[in-house]
């Protein structure tokens, strides 16, 4: 079985994390290969048992230029894989003139029409899967394990998002709810983006330059999360985000927007719109220990639930089930 990736996003967000680490542990049993844009900025965090293609063509959805260059790649294929609406797009149309199996994913909630006509889909969560016209397979990605992971919390009430800085994410919104706190705290939000400037004006305006810190780009999530007290997700649209699941194996308490697939996870005392956030985290931040204690026992179990192994497992099983289908 031979399996190449296609992604059309040169830059390294929750999405990019699912196809590096799913090619990583697939390439131990698999030839694989990955294709990215030229100048991807993440291709150093994929195993060497990948080959990767860098495209060079303007990206364009209809470049007959990039066309030429995917598809003398994905030829040589049993299987090509997309994530994101725009190598789904270019991947269904060339699958027209070459009998590879087309799997994609998609990864959120948003319209996305592309996914209506490929057969094999899978859905980052149910959520995901009702946003397309066909049956398609719900498969939660999985969160390698951090042993032992242990840290003290900060000395202050320490806030924590993670994302990349979009408008999506909301963090607009949360630093101005942030900003009606009554309380001693500090906000850390982790990621990159072109809303920077705008949330840093909005930090300045807020005259909240000494309790909310935009931090970029950081490798050592798991530590950020288990060393917050609360990590938030103000998202207005997701599937199912990465930091969630990761926060499901670190983080004390999380606290999120009813959004996507997040609706699956976390308990409904636990799911806030975002105009509330202020009032539901005074509401934690006055009674802690025992929040604590009762986010963990309503969450605990999804530990397991969302465990790589099982996942890559069940990606390879259902890579076997595509082939298996085609041969009858």
């Amino acid at each position: 079985m031979k399996i190449c990736y296609f992604s059309c996003s040169s830059i390294y967000g929750g999405v990019e994390k699912i196809v590096v680490d799913s090619l990583n542990e697939i390439s131990k049993y698999y030839e694989c290969a990955l294709i990215v844009p030229n100048g991807c900025r993440y291709k150093d965090k994929v195993s060497s048992n990948v080959k990767i293609v860098e495209y060079k063509s303007y990206d364009k959805r209809y470049n007959p230029f990039l066309y030429l260059e995917v598809f003398n790649v994905i030829k040589n294929y049993d299987i090509v894989h997309t994530h994101g609406a725009k190598a789904t797009q270019i991947t269904y149309l060339l699958n027209k003139i070459s009998s590879f199996i087309h799997v994609a994913t998609k990864h959120n909630t948003r319209k996305g029409k592309i996914f209506n006509k490929i057969k094999n889909v899978i859905s980052v969560s149910s959520e995901v899967a009702k946003t397309i016209t066909q049956p398609s397979k719900v498969l939660y990605f999985g969160i390698q394990k951090s042993e032992n992971l242990v840290f003290e919390k900060n000395k202050i009430f320490t806030i924590l998002a993670v994302g990349r800085l979009d408008p999506i994410k909301g963090f607009d919104k949360l630093i101005e709810q942030v900003s009606k706190l009554e309380f001693d705290f500090r906000l850390n939000i982790i990621g990159e983006g072109s809303q920077k400037l705008k949330l840093e004006k909005l930090i300045i305006d807020n005259k909240l330059e000494k309790k909310v810190s935009l931090l970029g780009f950081k490798k050592n999530i798991p530590e950020y999360l288990a060393s917050s007290h609360l990590q938030v997700i103000s998202s207005l649209t997701e599937g199912l985000p990465l930091t969630l699941l990761e926060g499901i194996m670190n983080s004390s308490v999380i606290i999120s927007t009813p959004v996507g697939g997040i609706v699956e996870v976390l308990d409904k005392d636990y799911l806030v719109k975002i105009e509330d956030f202020s009032t539901k985290i005074s509401e934690i931040y006055n009674n802690y220990e025992n929040i604590c204690q009762d986010f963990k026992s309503k969450h605990e179990h999804f530990k397991e639930k969302f465990d790589f192994n099982d996942y890559s497992k069940n990606l390879i099983e259902y890579y076997k089930g595509c082939i298996n289908a085609k041969t009858l």
